[in-house]
């Protein structure tokens, strides 16, 4: 248990990495700069940094795999991970122009995954199945962190650019530092299921759904969070007490009351889904919950519907890439490339980010989000068809049928 609530505090802090700087302060930066040219400078740094991340995730991955079996595991590559991330954030604020802060977001992306390739190869290689969905329970409530973060950078007016990225740096290190020190030396490997033919296929069919289904989510969500600001500033605030220049603030204030609710959700979601040995119930429902949200604040871009709208995506969505996650990390079964798999695995978290900034531009473009919001909940019910499709059997089927045929 103290393996899983040191690894949970790590991955909140890589969460604390991007998600404050990616959806408030860099924005806001890229809107200082370029005035009404925000969305196409924003569309440009998101493609070119998640083609960075996309190489760097699966080729940090890779050379974590040559060192897994070492006595420190992956670990010394988080550790140059953490160290890069902190020097990134000083590009980051040095950066003036268009092109010095595209070259400084895909420095920050080279950096945080070097960070979180090995972190995330780190959970399928000490956690076994039966506590699978458990850590990835805890790795969706601990989003919490980056709402949070959020709040506290954004806390004051007065906080400039730079104290921002300082205070960023200082959760980061104060989240993942606790795993390397207490947990210096690798926990043991769990070993591969034994399956026979049958069960290899269905394995291979089941990942590659919920590799598609968690694309399209993740697209939605790549979207959502990175536009998320400029959509809530279109949005009818008739009544409120806070005007534009606090919309910053108030998007701070909805995404940390999000996270508060997903956090009890994703870990008895996750702790439930090993009790039952069962996922696919928690990903429908999660994509479910996603779809609605999607509909709701494209339907009523007033801003109570959107919050709820906004409240029910961010929890569906962030439930299914956790129970995914955990899901996708139980079939992989070779001990000795899970970081290099991983990565592929984890290409649904930057390719959608190559295919999110044109789709925002052309379908959002001038500032009218309506028909983008009905594009995403079309994606997210296609994720949700998809996953209706898993036949799942447990972990512990799978390995009893493997050892009925080896017997035979």
């Amino acid at each position: 248990m103290t393996f899983l609530l040191l690894y949970a505090l790590a991955w909140g802090g890589g969460v604390v990495a991007y998600v404050p700087l990616l959806t408030l302060i860099l924005p806001v930066k890229i809107e200082a700069v370029v005035g009404a040219d925000k969305m196409a400078l924003l569309s440009l740094t998101t493609l070119i940094g998640a083609a960075v991340a996309s190489v760097v995730n699966i080729g940090v991955g890779v050379l974590s795999d040559r060192t897994v079996m070492g006595e420190r595991g992956r670990r010394p590559w988080i550790l140059a991970g953490l160290i890069l991330t902190l020097c990134a954030y000083g590009c980051i604020y040095a950066a003036s122009t268009s092109v010095q802060i595209v070259l400084a977001v895909a420095i920050f992306q080279a950096a945080v995954n070097t960070m979180l390739a090995p972190l995330s190869a780190m959970a399928a290689d000490e956690a076994p199945d039966s506590q699978k969905g458990m850590i990835g329970g805890l790795m969706g409530a601990v989003y919490t962190f980056g709402g949070i973060a959020g709040v506290l950078v954004t806390a004051s007016p007065a906080f400039g650019e730079a104290l921002q990225l300082v205070m960023t740096g200082a959760l980061v290190t104060a989240c993942v530092a606790p795993l390397l020190i207490v947990s210096r030396r690798r926990g043991a490997i769990i070993p591969a299921a034994v399956t026979d033919r049958s069960s290899d296929a269905l394995r291979m069919r089941n990942l590659a759904r919920v590799w598609i289904a968690r694309l399209l989510i993740q697209v939605s969500g790549t979207i959502f969070f990175a536009y998320l600001l400029f959509y809530f500033e279109t949005v009818d605030r008739t009544g409120l007490r806070f005007g534009p220049q606090d919309v910053a603030a108030q998007v701070a204030w909805l995404s940390s009351v999000v996270t508060m609710v997903l956090a009890p959700l994703a870990i008895m979601a996750g702790r439930l889904s090993d009790a039952l040995r069962m996922r696919k119930p928690f990903l429908i429902v999660s994509a479910a919950m996603a779809m609605a949200g999607a509909l709701v604040m494209g339907v009523w871009p007033q801003w109570a519907p959107a919050a709820l709208g906004y409240v029910l995506f961010a929890s569906g969505a962030s439930l299914f890439l956790a129970l995914q996650g955990a899901y996708a990390m139980q079939l992989l079964v070779k001990p000795r490339h899970r970081g290099r798999d991983m990565g592929l695995l984890n290409l649904t978290n930057t390719v959608p980010a190559l295919i999110a900034p044109g789709l925002a531009y052309l379908l959002a473009g001038k500032g009218d989000f309506t028909v983008l919001l009905f594009a995403l909940a079309g994606l997210t019910s296609v994720a949700l068809l998809l996953v209706t499709q898993i036949k799942e059997r447990s972990a512990d089927q799978l390995r009893h049928r493997g050892v009925r045929q080896k017997s035979v």
